[in-house]
Order: C-alpha cells, then structure tokens, then sequence
C-alpha cells in the first residue's frame, strides 16, 4: 500500500491525520519500500516543511532521524528543492520554513554527513538568496567537497552573491573545493567578482589556494 501511494503522494490533510501513526512509523521500514524509499524520504520532507495540521516538528525529528544515509541525501535534496520552488519568496520561506526544519528536524550527528548531502546544502544556501549568509552558517559544518562543482558553481556565480557577500562566498567555495579532477570556469569567474567586491579578500589563503587552483586548471 506505501509503495502505490508513494508514485504520486500528496499532502492530504485529512489523510494525513488518519494514518499519522503508521506514516511516521514507515520510517523504520526504510528499506523496505524498495524503489520507493528515497520518494518517501522527499515526501516525509515535504511535510515537516509544510507544517502539517496535527504534527509537531518533533514529530518528524524522530521519523527522520530513523532514515538512513541515502534517505537524508534525499531529504536534503527534497530541502533544497523546496526553498527553490518558492522562487521570490525565498528568503522568507528560509527564516519560515527551511531553517526551523533544519534546526529542530535535521539530525544533528555530522557522522551521517555524505558528499551529496553537502551539495543539496550548498545550493540550498545559494537558493536562499538575501538570506546566504545566515543559511551558510547554518550549513557550514556539513559541508565538504563534492562531486559535480558545476552545480555548485554555476548558480552561484549567476546569483551575484559573489558580489553581495564575497566573504560568505569564498568561505563556501572553500568548504566545497579540493582537488576535483574537472573545475568549471566559473571558478575563476567567481574569484574574480569576490576580490572586485573585497579587495583585501585577495591576501586570504582560502582565497590564495583557490587562485592556484584555478590557474592550475586553466580556469
């Protein structure tokens, strides 16, 4: 029945009020969901954000944190997604929706922490436009380098954060760079709009190493 339910669920009130029990409880049935698991873990996301009717943020605490790695990758991308969908309400949904969820739902072990869990982080904080610096440092510990920069980078130089707040913007380049094999070119571009907006941003060592970097990759 959770696999039927979980090809196309929504967040039906009353439903969600009749099998409240069981829907958390799901959550130490992970695995056995099969090829549904990760939609469940989007889906119990979705409506910790949603602030369901009859729910309390503790309630998913403990759901979510029943989940294993791969649910909470899946979350978090469920995260990000959201805070992107609301679009120009960004900001408001990060104070209103996003960083409860975070502060009071998210497990707060970084053992569970996992690349693709960083890079759903990182763009969440891109997304979360005029609100950067404080989602940064609500994310910055869970950070770590990451796979696929491009999706990182890209949104992040086209966001012109880089010139809004170039201090924050290094610090998670930082956080996400290491010695990846492909580094796109808005690395350098990046660089460049940073040091523009903090010239004394250009004698930091963060920004010294990613400098390096980049001319080492003909970025």
């Amino acid at each position: 029945m959770w696999q039927g339910f979980l090809q196309s669920p929504r967040l039906h009130q009353p439903l969600m009020i009749a099998f409240k029990p069981q829907f958390l409880e799901s959550a130490n049935h992970y695995a056995d969901l099969g090829e549904h698991r990760q939609q469940f873990a989007a889906f119990l996301t979705n409506a910790a954000l949603g602030l369901m009717e009859g729910y309390t943020l503790d309630d998913f605490r403990l759901s979510v944190g029943e989940v294993p790695h791969e649910g909470l990758e899946a979350s978090a991308q469920a995260l990000y997604q959201a805070l992107e969908g609301a679009a120009d309400q960004r900001e408001d949904y990060w104070r209103r929706r996003a960083h409860p969820f975070w502060l009071k739902v998210w497990p707060k072990s970084r053992e569970v922490a996992t690349p693709r869990i960083a890079r759903s982080l990182a763009r969440l904080a891109i997304a979360a436009g005029g609100e950067f610096p404080a989602a940064l440092a609500a994310v910055q510990d869970w950070l770590q380098p990451i796979e696929y920069l491009y999706e990182v980078l890209h949104p992040l130089h086209k966001s012109g954060l880089c010139l809004r707040f170039p201090a924050e913007a290094l610090s998670l380049l930082d956080a996400v760079i290491a010695d990846q094999r492909e580094m796109p070119r808005e690395l350098g571009l990046c660089l460049d709009e940073i040091v523009q907006a903090a010239p004394s941003l250009e004698r930091d060592a963060r920004y010294l190493r990613l400098r390096e970097y980049s001319r080492r990759r003909g970025v």
